[in-house]
């Protein structure tokens, strides 16, 4: 499941709008809107300030290409 469908869906899982989430994380709901639809990237910053507003811990797993 890509980043932006699992913020959609703990947005409405908390019964959050996009609107609500866009006021907690200071950006615009059309920007959350993107970011759910996977339209445009998103900063690590900003994922964590989402992950807070929806009182999520935010895990980054990282990914090694190739032998070392």
């Amino acid at each position: 499941m890509s980043i932006g469908r699992q913020i959609a869906r703990l947005r409405t899982e908390a019964g959050m709008s996009q609107s609500e989430l866009a006021r907690r994380v200071s950006c615009t709901q059309s920007m959350i809107s993107m970011i759910e639809g996977g339209s445009c990237g998103s900063s690590l910053t900003m994922l964590q300030c989402i992950a807070d507003a929806l009182g999520e811990s935010l895990v980054i797993h990282p990914i090694f290409m190739g032998e070392e």
